[in-house]
């Protein structure tokens, strides 16, 4: 896919995560929480390399996926939530 697309991508599956962590997926849903943080990981290794004027944000995007994941594993939503938004709030869509 296009870093476009994958952008488009990762912004989606990290406002979906703001608003579904852990035990809060619908039962409806064929999403788990595992498949979605599985999806978070997958999109960033495919535009981290390819992130070149905004490669200075790399780190800060990395260390809030580490510490979103950590948070949702043990229970804490609010701390978790709080990471994903921040990375979010980059407009991580028209990173280049």
């Amino acid at each position: 896919m296009s870093l476009k697309q994958d952008l488009m991508n990762f912004a989606g599956s990290l406002a979906t995560a703001t608003d579904y962590p852990p035990d809060d997926y619908p039962s409806w849903s064929s999403w788990t929480f595992e498949a979605h943080m599985d999806d978070l990981r997958s999109l960033w290794s495919a535009i981290m390399p390819r992130l070149k004027k905004d490669a200075d944000k790399i780190e800060f995007i990395d260390q809030n996926l580490k510490m979103a994941f950590a948070a949702f594993e043990a229970k804490d939503k609010d701390k978790g939530r709080k990471a994903i938004l921040a990375i979010y709030n980059l407009n991580v869509k028209y990173l280049r």
